[in-house]
């Protein structure tokens, strides 16, 4: 895609001259499109760099949950949607966070309530205590310098979370959790109301899921192997729409059809 070729070119510019160009991308951060409506209570903002990020009011209660939280430290991105729901920082209970990348992070520390799910393998990443392994963005994390986030609720296995009010009070919604590493170690896709949050495992592209770039990738295998084993972590479970962290979402109805036929290009 464009803006991979562009954003590639951007890294290295901005790291062979430092200084002014690193200081103008960490100015840009802050950039954040008009919240778009994915459900009822459920929207999206684009952060700088075309990420995603997600969250929905969960009733009953003042409940808020979140899909990870942007680039911007500041939490810009974070209110832009916490406004479109009318919400605060202070309703937000849970944030799910894909995978321990800079980009999908930053912004979580702001949310002091908040339980912080991330998969495992990806607190030590998420805490800056180990670089990434694919270049893109270990060069783009030294130049952006986000602070360190601390994980407070570390997965390791599919998990099931009651979202809401205490579930003996009435709660009804669930975030399903399913590992998936190969992106990063850690890396997990959630499933909350038919919408299947994907991260940076996949990407959607001219219509059609597909496979991450490997510029971004450094495990494709791995990667792939994971987007395979969705076919039976998800069986039986209703996904109308998928959402790509790069990309956007598919449209309403057609996430299971289009998941499947990625899966199925992967020899799954």
């Amino acid at each position: 895609m464009r803006y991979l070729k562009v954003l590639l070119v951007l890294v290295i510019v901005v790291a062979a001259i430092g200084g002014g160009a690193a200081l103008g991308l960490r100015a840009g951060r802050n950039k954040v499109s008009t919240p778009s409506v994915i459900k009822p209570d459920f929207f999206v903002v684009t952060n700088a760099m075309g990420i995603g990020l997600f969250a929905a009011r969960v009733a009953p209660g003042p409940h808020v949950i979140f899909f990870d939280t942007g680039l911007d430290p500041e939490g810009r991105p974070v209110d832009a949607l916490l406004h479109a729901l009318g919400a605060s920082r202070d309703d937000v209970t849970d944030v799910f966070l894909t995978h321990g990348h800079f980009d999908h992070v930053a912004g979580a520390h702001v949310l002091t309530n908040a339980r912080l799910h991330l998969g495992a393998p990806d607190v030590p990443l998420a805490a800056g205590q180990i670089q990434p392994d694919a270049l893109v963005p270990m060069l783009l994390g030294k130049v952006l310098a986000t602070p360190p986030v601390t994980a407070n609720a570390p997965m390791m296995l599919p998990a099931t979370f009651p979202v809401g009010a205490p579930l003996d009070a009435g709660a009804t919604k669930m975030v399903k959790a399913f590992p998936t590493p190969g992106h990063t170690p850690g890396s997990y896709v959630f499933l909350y109301d038919g919408v299947l949050i994907a991260g940076d495992i996949m990407v959607l592209k001219q219509g059609r899921l597909d496979t991450t770039p490997r510029v971004f990738n450094p495990h494709p295998a791995e990667n792939e192997a994971s987007i395979r084993s969705l076919k039976t972590q998800l069986a039986g479970e209703t996904i109308d729409i998928v959402c790509t962290s790069h990309g956007g979402c598919t449209p309403k109805g057609l996430g299971r059809m289009l998941l499947d036929e990625l899966i199925t290009r992967l020899g799954g």
